[in-house]
């Protein structure tokens, strides 16, 4: 399998990243880390960035026995110490947090809360490393999904539908992504949705309806077409880090999957990876094969790659509300579309949407403040917090209770309502760490710089497979019990 990895970064290289989220692309940011990476760290680094955060700010420590807070503890009363992350997919995130820290604190003078930001690339690692001494923050962030339940697994996680009645969490959007044996581990903030956005002067330019956005594969490789024979550049994205990629398996790589069920079955060996991955990638490889995307996409990271759009150097791009609200500001809202990528199949999942909560906020188990921590969660989701949370960072809340006339912006409107539609999926949420760093991140990386076939992508699945499940055991066997749930 050498030759698969011959021109891509090694797994040292890549830092091992355990794959999530799109980072700051996601809301226009710098490009501070590769792609919704979650990068586990060499185990001396990652220690030392645990220490410094709990020398230098106030991180607490609890013992590692059970600590479950009793009913007639008073639920406003305590000092806790909450490990942050946010500003990177939604900035003002940061601000929006320490406004609601003081205002909570000033509505309950015996509450006091740390904050804590945390850094993209040690964000994993770090709590990895806190949870085995049983010591750190009461709350924490993480990316959603098998990064969340990873740890839940792992009992560093206290269910927060053991504190918050689901009266409450019933409204929140996006809480099948973290359930397990019929509790919900964390909570959502905020919602991230993928479209496709396209420039509409381009596309008349080229003689195709500027209205009228590809919808299938095979009507996207016709618009590549009409728009190459005009000297525009079809698609604009980078994929030096393998990220497009992986992102592009969650947009359009389910459009011939049944179900969910169909993924996981490839990572539990009840179904061969090619049966399901072969066809997506032999598409992938011909948007590559027929020039579709910009020529340097193998040299510029994914926020370079989106960065062409604005600047008219591509017709198309694949990317986030927050960037796709960006280019709005740059290009003008009668100059550009959104809507929902094109399909890749004609499966059951084909037409569903790509949105997921990217980032969630989960109560630690050696916490002596669950219900603290619990009640200053569910606060959050107040109506008046909400639209707080919204003005400073535009960003659609994660909560039924957030009505759309908050949302004036008339692209802002056509994304909200993508984004809440019902049953939308996002397909990397649910690969395990590993599979994603070492399969998913560099297959995609493999087609887009045109240094593989399909089958060889594939193989790079099975080869991160067959690697997780020797290296991690203990982990298999509960994410084979979860799957069991679907």
């Amino acid at each position: 399998m050498s030759s698969l990895n011959e021109g891509l970064p090694t797994t040292a290289e890549r830092g091992r990243l355990t794959g999530h989220r799109m980072a700051s692309a996601r809301a226009g940011g710098a490009d501070h880390r590769s792609f919704r990476p979650r990068r586990l760290l060499i185990a001396a680094a990652v220690i030392a960035v645990v220490a410094a955060a709990l020398a230098g700010c106030g991180g607490s420590s609890h013992s590692s026995t059970s600590t479950a807070a009793k009913a007639t503890d008073n639920p406003h009363a305590g000092t806790m110490t909450y490990w942050y992350w946010g500003e990177s997919d939604a900035p003002g995130a940061n601000h929006w947090m320490q406004s609601m820290i003081a205002k909570y604190e000033k509505l309950y003078p015996k509450v006091h809360i740390k904050l804590v930001p945390q850094a993209d690339a040690t964000l994993i690692g770090a709590f990895n490393a806190t949870e085995a001494t049983k010591s750190g923050p009461d709350i924490a962030t993480q990316w959603a999904t098998l990064p969340t339940l990873t740890p839940a697994w792992n009992g560093a996680v206290a269910p927060i539908s053991d504190y918050v009645p689901k009266s409450e969490w019933s409204h929140w959007i996006g809480t099948q992504e973290n359930m397990w044996h019929g509790k919900l581990w964390a909570m959502p903030i905020y919602l991230l949705g993928s479209p496709m956005v396209w420039n509409k002067q381009l596309f008349r330019e080229a003689g195709l309806n500027p209205n009228q956005p590809p919808t299938t594969y095979q009507q996207l490789l016709t618009d590549c077409q009409a728009l190459k024979a005009k000297g525009i550049t079809p698609i604009a994205v980078g994929n030096k880090d393998g990220l497009i990629g992986s992102s592009t398996l969650s947009w359009s790589g389910k459009g011939d999957l049944t179900s969910l069920k169909d993924l996981l079955n490839v990572q539990l060996g009840k179904e061969d990876a090619g049966s399901q991955l072969s066809t997506f990638y032999s598409q992938f490889a011909g948007l590559q094969k027929h020039g579709c995307f910009n020529n340097d996409i193998a040299s510029l990271g994914e926020v370079q790659g989106w960065q062409l759009f604005p600047q008219k150097k591509g017709a198309m791009t694949w990317s986030t509300d927050g960037f796709a609200l960006q280019a709005e500001k740059v290009l003008g809202a009668k100059n550009i579309g959104v809507a929902a990528p094109p399909n890749f199949g004609n499966g059951p999942l084909a037409k569903v949407y790509d949105t997921t909560q990217s980032s969630d906020a989960f109560i630690t188990s050696w916490s002596k403040h669950k219900r603290e921590a619990a009640a200053f969660l569910a606060w959050l989701h107040n109506p008046a917090n909400l639209d707080a949370w919204y003005n400073d960072t535009r960003v659609f809340p994660a909560d039924k209770r957030f009505p759309v006339s908050k949302v004036t912006d008339p692209i802002a409107r056509q994304l909200f309502k993508l984004d809440v539609k019902p049953g939308a999926v996002w397909l990397e949420n649910y690969l395990a760490p590993e599979v994603d760093a070492n399969g998913s991140q560099p297959a995609g990386e493999l087609v887009t710089a045109g240094a593989g076939t399909p089958a060889q992508a594939v193989a790079l699945w099975t080869k991160a497979i067959k690697e997780w499940k020797l290296a991690h055991p203990d982990e298999y066997q509960k994410f084979q019990q979860w799957a069991k749930g679907f």
